[in-house]
């Protein structure tokens, strides 16, 4: 067996196992932030918690978060306890675990 037919036939049989561990889907739950980081996220619920609505609005006008519109079908990238890592049309974002409905059908 010549190696670039060995490449192809491991490549073969690893294609379904590559698909079965993509991310499940979810929708977005509306009013929630979205951050392109963690940090940024965590910095987004700090302002929550202190009332700051300017530094709020700031991320949200500098795109650094964005609030999440209800239905919206995204894929889970990263599981945590508390705060979910998904992609939207290829960009990654991270939200708290109540924004994202995992679909179950």
């Amino acid at each position: 067996m010549k190696i670039a037919d060995a490449i192809v036939t491991i490549g073969c049989c690893l294609l379904p196992l590559v698909a079965a561990q993509a991310g499940p889907a979810a929708v977005t739950v509306s009013g929630y932030p979205a951050c392109s980081t963690e940090q940024q996220l965590d910095d987004f619920i700090s302002f929550v918690i202190a009332k700051d609505t300017d530094s709020m609005q700031a991320y949200l006008d500098s795109k650094k978060c964005v609030r999440l519109k209800d239905g919206v079908r995204v894929t889970i990238l990263k599981y945590g306890s508390s705060v979910h890592r998904f992609a939207y049309k290829g960009v990654k974002l991270w939200a708290v675990s109540d924004a994202l409905k995992v679909q179950t059908d």
